[in-house]
This record gives C-alpha cells, structure tokens and sequence, in this order.
C-alpha cells in the first residue's frame, strides 16, 4: 500500500521520539499496511464456526510499521488489547484480542490453554494439532485476502475446553464398553467438574438451551425443533447427565460435533477437517 502524506508526517514524529532503527524491510512494510487498511476501511468481521474472529489489527500495528524492524523482531500473539467490542464479546468471549500471524502463536496458544485438563498427553496433542491447522488456514486465507485475521483469549481457551470435553467422553464410552471402572469414574468426574471450568464459564456462565421452537422444510415437508437461544455450552449439563449412565449413543448425539479424531469410540462423529492450501 502506498503511504500518503499524514502517514510520513505521523511517522516523523513517531521517528523523533523513539530510538533510531534499521529502515523495516519491504516485506515487513506490506504485512503491516496491509493489516492497518482492513483497520481504516472498516470492513466487518468475518465469523467463522468454533468461535473464531477477523477483525482489524488496530494501532499497534501502526505504530509497528513506523517503528521499523526493532518492533517487529518482538511480535507477538499477545497484543495487550482487551476485548470491549460487545458482538465480538458475544460471539468469541471474553479476555484479549490475540494476533494468530505472529510467528509465537503456537506458545501462545499452549500458554492460554495450560490449565484445561485433557485425559492424556495424546487428546491434547490432537486438539492442538486440529486447532493449530485450523488457524494456519485462517492466516493463509488472510494473507491471500489482503486481510488481517484475529482471535480472542477466551474463544481459543473455549475451543480448546470443547475439545477436552470431546475427549472425556471418548474415555467415557471406551471405559463403559470395556467395564473399566477406575477409567470411567475419572471421566464423570472430569464432565462433572467441566461445568465449572473457567474456559466454560468466562464464555457461558448460564449453559441453557432457551425456548424451543419448530422449524418446516417446506420442499419436503419435514419438520423438527431447535433452540435458537442456546448459549455456547448448553449440551454440556445434558452430557454430565448422561454420564451417569451408559447410554453410549446419547452420548455420541450429544458430542457428535466433535472431531473424529477425538472420539474414535463415539458414534455420530464429525469428520476432522484437511486443510488445503496452507502457505
């Protein structure tokens, strides 16, 4: 993008009182005009499933481009911003707006997910792997797009606590087919401690489903019920409920948006996605 006049004169006065640095390489220049002009076109989000948000990068990233290659040598996924917008509040949770294009990421995303229990090493390692594919698709979009992509703290952290519960319940029905006791009492009490997990809770104190309502294809005549105010975990008390049972296949119905790979022992499984054209 070609800089204007207020832009080199701001930049002046940036250069004046900030330490003298090496000019910021072409490459950096591009990445960071490119994530200020989705910021000043104010273009609305793109909202994509499982929480995820694009917004614009806003004036870090200004004050980025003028500071040269000394700032961007310290990019980092945290960015410091607390999330006051109320949609993407509503929509991603709260916590920090997180830079998913910066190269510390993935320690980002460990750091924020740290304390969501998972039954084992390998259940995490699979969520991370998912996860982390999942957004090195979003960056390669954006970057594709000539847009700026961002996450919020609290929609990582409640991915992240999705796919822990995805996992829990596949220990859940592997202990229950198998008759292993010790393995299924530590998987409803990990459900049953869930409800509480602050991953859950600072996105979704309330976990209900609201009022039910009716909805008609009206090709085929079929008719059904949904809930169109259900808050973003309210199938959770619904699986500590039908933990203390052994009805795999309620179980399977009430997880069955989660990846394959998290739950080979449940039925009505989502297919893991593969991501095409990654960068």
């Amino acid at each position: 993008m070609r800089a204007t006049r207020m832009d080199e004169g701001v930049g002046r006065l940036l250069t004046a009182a900030a330490p003298a640095v090496d000019p910021p390489c072409e490459v950096a220049i591009d990445r960071v005009w490119s994530r200020v002009a989705a910021e000043m076109n104010e273009k609305p989000p793109r909202y994509r499933r499982r929480g995820r948000v694009v917004a614009g990068a806003g004036l870090a990233a200004f004050v980025l481009g003028a500071g040269g290659v000394a700032a961007a040598e310290v990019w980092s996924a945290h960015t410091g911003r607390a999330v006051t917008d109320p949609e993407i509040r509503e929509l991603s949770g709260p916590g920090e707006h997180i830079d998913p294009m910066a190269p510390d990421y993935p320690q980002v995303y460990d750091e924020l997910t740290a304390d969501i229990e998972f039954p084992d090493a390998k259940s995490r390692a699979i969520a991370r792997a998912i996860d982390i594919q999942i957004r090195d698709q979003d960056v390669a979009d954006a970057r594709r797009s000539g847009h700026s992509v961002g996450m919020v703290s609290g929609g990582i952290r409640a991915q992240a606590a999705r796919d822990a519960i995805c996992a829990w319940g596949n220990q859940w029905a592997a202990s229950t087919k198998s008759g292993s006791t010790s393995e299924r009492n530590e998987a409803i009490a990990a459900l049953q401690a869930s409800v509480s997990w602050p991953a859950v809770t600072d996105i979704d104190p309330e976990q209900i489903y609201g009022p039910q309502e009716r909805w008609t294809d009206t090709d085929s005549g079929r008719t059904g019920t949904y809930y169109p105010q259900e808050t973003e975990f309210a199938y959770l008390p619904d699986v500590v409920q039908a933990a203390s049972g052994a009805d795999i296949a309620r179980m399977g119905k009430l997880l069955e948006d989660c990846w394959a790979d998290l739950v080979p022992a449940l039925p009505h499984r989502e297919a893991t996605p593969v991501l095409d054209g990654q960068d």
